[in-house]
C-alpha cells in the first residue's frame, strides 16, 4: 500500500531542515580539530614511600589516538591540556554531526524514493485489463 503523497513531502521538508541545522554546524566549526580521545589516567610512580603506592595514583593526561588499529597514548603536559581536550571535544562534536547528516541523507533519500513511488501511475497505458484488452503482437517474419 502507497502511503499519502503529502506524508513523504512533510518527512522530506522536516529531514531537509534538520540537514540544514547539522550543516551549519559543520561549517561553523572554526577551530582546529584533534583526532582521539583526551583522558586522564592514574599512575604509580614506582616509589616505595609515595602515597600513590597505597592510593589511587598520580593523575597524567594523555590522548588517546587509534594509529594502524592500534590504541596509543600520548603525553599532554598541563600547559597544553586545556587546548588539547577542547580540540578532541570539537572532532567528537564535528565526526557526530557528520554521522547525523549522513543519517539524514539517507533518510531524505527514502522519502524521495516513496513520493515518487506515490506518484507513480499505470493508469491510461494500453495493454493492460480495462484499458482495451491484450496488446497486439507482431506476426512472425518470413525466413528468405
Amino acid at each position: 500500500m502507497k502511503r499519502d503523497k503529502g506524508r513523504y513531502r512533510q518527512e522530506l521538508r522536516r529531514v531537509e531542515a534538520s540537514r540544514a541545522v547539522y550543516l551549519e554546524k559543520i561549517l561553523g566549526e572554526r577551530g582546529p580539530l584533534r583526532r582521539g580521545s583526551f583522558v586522564t589516567l592514574r599512575r604509580k610512580c614506582g616509589k616505595p614511600n609515595c602515597r600513590c603506592a597505597a592510593g589511587e595514583g598520580h593523575p597524567a593526561q594523555y590522548l588517546s589516538v587509534k594509529e594502524g588499529g592500534r590504541t596509543r597514548l600520548v603525553y599532554v603536559s598541563g600547559a597544553q591540556a586545556d587546548r588539547v581536550a577542547e580540540e578532541a571535544r570539537r572532532y567528537r562534536r564535528f565526526r557526530q554531526a557528520r554521522a547525523t547528516l549522513a543519517k539524514l541523507g539517507r533518510r531524505s533519500l527514502a522519502a524521495i524514493d516513496g513520493l515518487g513511488q506515490a506518484m507513480e501511475t499505470t493508469e491510461g497505458l494500453p495493454g493492460r485489463k480495462g484499458e482495451g484488452g491484450r496488446p497486439r503482437r507482431k506476426p512472425p517474419r518470413k525466413k528468405g
